[in-house]
Order: C-alpha cells, then structure tokens, then sequence
C-alpha cells in the first residue's frame, strides 16, 4: 500500500508541473514582427488601385496563376526577400491578380473581368506567368509597363529601382 501511495505522489509531482505549462500556455502569445518579417502587403485590384490613387504611388501587378511552378518559386524566393519587402511596401501598392478567376474589378469609370483585366494591364503583350506590371500614375492612365518571367530578388530589386525612377520622371513632367 505504501508503494502505490509513494507512486501516486510520485506521478501527482511530476504530472503538475505538466498540467500548470499547459494552463499557461493557452495565454495568446504577443510576437512583435518589423515590416520586413510581416511580408510584402497585397491587396486586390480595386482596393490597390484605389490606394495608389489616393497616395499617389505606382502600382505593381504580380500576374499569376494557381498551376504556375514559377509563380510559385518567385512567391517564395524573390518575394519573401527583407530587401524586396521593404522596397516594395515603401514604394508600391502590390497587387496580385489571379486572371483565371471568375471576378471583376471596378476602377475609375471601368469594371472589367480578372482575365480583360489584365490584358488591359499589359496592353495586350501578357503571354506567360508570373509576369509583373507596373503602372506609375494610374490616376491619369498613363503607360504601363511589363517585365514577364520569374526574377531573382537581385535583379528584382534592380528592376524596381528601374520602375520608382520611371515613375519619379512620370511625376515630373
């Protein structure tokens, strides 16, 4: 009798401190994340037009479809970069947009389907995914330009220093 009673203080003191972690650990735990950590902020087209309309910045368009292994490979290398994401949620207001879905978009005085859309957005030229829009004052509808295929963050980044000092000349004139 003695055993199973030194047993069952044995399990009591070693099982608490179990249970007592567990209790705590229902607690939400508060993780702190910079902007880089958080990733790059997307938004759907109207909601992103509207954006760049109102704080006047260029709009980057990530064309991409469900199938594509590229589309994949640059949502997990080239976008999930620290430098990637902070140039682009300082500069741009990102877009994804998938145009094989049934959805449409309404912007400025237009509504269009997601597959019009983004030949709208490429001015016909869209032939593959992933493939990246920029449109640098979408306030007056102005050019718009394309860079098609998967790119490294390096080049990536080069390409969006290319599209903030197109956009600045933009602006300018």
């Amino acid at each position: 009798m003695k055993k199973i009673i030194l047993f069952i203080l044995l399990a009591v003191c070693v099982t608490a401190p179990i249970f007592s972690t567990q209790v705590e650990s229902k607690k939400p735990l508060q993780l702190v994340l910079s902007d880089e950590e958080k990733g790059v902020t997307w938004y759907n087209f109207t909601d992103g037009y509207n954006k760049a309309v109102k704080e006047g910045k260029i709009i980057l368009i990530d064309a991409y479809t469900d199938w594509c292994g590229w589309c994949k490979v640059m949502d997990k290398k080239t976008y999930t970069d620290a430098g990637v994401i902070e140039v682009l949620n300082r500069n741009f207001v990102c877009v994804k947009l998938n145009p094989e879905q049934n959805v449409e978009y309404t912007f400025g005085d237009k509504t269009m389907k997601a597959d019009v859309l983004l030949q709208f957005l490429g001015s016909g030229q869209v032939t593959g995914y992933p493939s990246t829009i920029f449109w640098p004052n979408p306030a007056t509808n102005q050019q718009r330009y394309l860079q098609a295929g998967y790119m490294g963050p390096s080049d990536f980044l080069a390409l969006l220093d290319a599209a903030i000092q197109k956009g600045k000349e933009i602006k300018s004139n």
